[in-house]
C-alpha cells in the first residue's frame, strides 16, 4: 500500500512540474508577441517583461520564509497557484499598458516563488524516499519543450490572442495538482550541528554563488543565441532544433540525476557545470558552424542541468527541513539577481562585439568552477559534521 501511495505522489508531483513549466514554456517565447498584438511598442514590451523580474526578487525570499513559518508547504503552493490563475485571468482583459504592467507585477509575486517552493517540497519528498527528485523535475523540462512546439503551432493557427489562454490551461492544471499533492508534516526543528560549523555555512554560501555564476553565464545565450544563429543563415526550424537539443540533454541529466549524485557530491556537479560552461561558451564566441553547435548545445545538460541539480541538492543536504523553503528561495533569488545583472551587461557587449559576448559567459563559467571547487574544499567531511 505504501508503494501505491508513493506512486500517487510521484504522479502528482511530476504533473505539478509539467503544468507549471507548460505555462512558462508558453510565456517565454510567445508572450512578447501577445504584448505586440495588444499594441505595445518595443519600449513598453521591454518594461512589461522587466516588471515581473523586479517584483519576483522582492517576493521569492519572503514567501519561502512564510512557507517555513506556516509549516504547510502544499497549502502555500495551492494558494499561490490560485492567485496566479486569477492574475493571468485578469491579464486576458487588460488593454492599457499600465494595467498590463500592474497585473504582471502582481502575477510575479505569486507565480515565480512557486518554482523554488515546489523544489523545496520535492526535495523533502525525495528525502523521505517517496520520489526521485530528478525524475520528477524532468517532466517540467519535457513540458516546456511541448509548450514551445505545440504552443507555436496553435498560435500560428489561431493568432497571438490565445497566448494567455494557453497559459491559463497550465496554471489551472497546476492548481489542481497542488490540491492533489499530500501535505507534508510540520518538521521538527533540527538542532543538528552541521550549519553551526563556520566551514559548513561558508560551503553553502559559496556553493550558491557558484551556481548563480554558472546559471548567469546563460543570459547572453538566451538573449542573443537565436540572433547569432540567424545571422549565420540558419533557418528558424534549425534554430528551434538547437534549443530543443539543449533541453533534451537537460532531461537526460535529470533522469539519471540520482545515480550521478551517488558518484559526485553537489559541489562536484556545480564544478562540472562551470567547466562545461567554460568550454561551451568559449567555443560559441568563435561563431562555430552548425556541426559544432549541436554538441555544444548538448553541453546544456551540464551547464544548466548539472548546475540546477547540484544547487537543489546542496541546499537539501545542508539545510534542515524546517528551513528548506527559505534557503531554496534565497538560492533562487541569488540566481535571478545574477541572471538579471548578466542580461543587463550582455546587451551593450553584444552591440559592440557580437558573438564575442559569449566570452563573458565563459568567464562566468570559469568563476563558477573556481567557486564550486572552493565550496567542495570548505565542505566538512567528518561524520556528523554535515559532510
Amino acid at each position: 500500500m505504501a508503494g501505491e501511495g508513493n506512486g500517487a505522489v510521484r504522479i502528482a508531483l511530476g504533473t505539478a512540474y509539467a503544468s507549471l513549466f507548460f505555462a512558462l514554456g508558453i510565456y517565454m517565447p510567445f508572450f512578447p508577441l501577445w504584448l505586440a498584438a495588444r499594441g505595445l511598442d518595443a519600449s513598453h514590451i521591454g518594461t512589461a517583461l522587466a516588471v515581473p523580474l523586479v517584483t519576483r526578487l522582492l517576493a521569492t525570499p519572503l514567501l519561502g520564509l512564510l512557507s517555513d513559518r506556516l509549516g504547510r508547504p502544499k497549502a502555500v503552493l495551492a494558494i499561490l497557484a490560485a492567485g496566479t490563475l486569477v492574475m493571468i485571468g485578469l491579464l486576458a482583459f487588460a488593454r492599457q499598458s499600465w494595467m498590463i504592467f500592474g497585473i504582471l507585477g502582481l502575477a510575479a509575486l505569486v507565480w515565480n516563488p512557486s518554482f523554488q517552493l515546489l523544489d523545496a517540497y520535492a526535495t523533502r519528498q525525495a528525502r523521505a524516499k517517496r520520489v526521485d527528485y530528478g525524475r520528477s523535475r524532468l517532466w517540467g523540462s519535457a513540458s516546456f519543450v511541448l509548450a514551445n512546439l505545440a504552443g507555436g503551432a496553435l498560435i500560428a493557427q489561431a493568432g497571438e490572442g490565445i497566448t494567455v489562454e494557453l497559459m491559463l490551461v497550465g496554471h489551472a492544471a497546476f492548481l489542481v495538482t497542488c490540491v492533489l499533492l499530500p501535505e507534508l508534516p510540520r518538521p521538527a526543528r533540527d538542532v543538528s550541528p552541521h550549519l553551526a560549523l563556520p566551514r559548513a555555512r561558508a560551503a553553502l554560501i559559496v556553493g550558491i554563488l557558484a551556481a548563480a555564476l554558472v546559471q548567469a553565464s546563460h543570459a547572453p545565450l538566451y538573449a542573443f543565441g537565436s540572433v547569432t544563429w540567424q545571422a549565420q543563415g540558419l533557418s528558424l526550424t534549425v534554430i528551434g532544433g538547437l534549443w530543443a537539443t539543449g533541453v533534451i540533454a537537460e532531461i537526460v541529466l535529470f533522469n539519471f540525476g540520482t545515480r550521478v549524485l551517488r558518484r559526485l557530491p553537489p559541489a562536484g556537479l556545480l564544478a562540472a557545470g562551470g567547466a562545461a560552461a567554460l568550454v561551451r561558451f568559449a567555443l560559441l564566441s568563435l561563431d562555430p558552424p552548425l556541426p559544432l553547435l549541436v554538441p555544444l548545445q548538448l553541453l546544456h545538460g551540464a551547464t544548466f542541468g548539472a548546475t540546477y541539480l547540484g544547487l537543489v541538492e546542496l541546499v537539501a543536504r545542508a539545510v534542515p527541513e524546517h528551513r528548506a523553503a527559505t534557503v531554496q528561495s534565497l538560492a533562487g533569488w541569488t540566481v535571478s539577481l545574477a541572471m538579471a545583472a548578466s542580461s543587463a551587461v550582455s546587451g551593450p557587449l553584444f552591440a559592440a562585439y557580437g558573438a564575442g559576448t559569449f566570452l563573458l559567459s565563459a568567464g562566468l563559467g570559469l568563476a563558477g568552477l573556481a567557486m564550486a571547487l572552493l565550496a567542495g574544499w570548505l565542505q566538512p567531511h567528518k561524520a556528523g559534521s554535515g559532510g
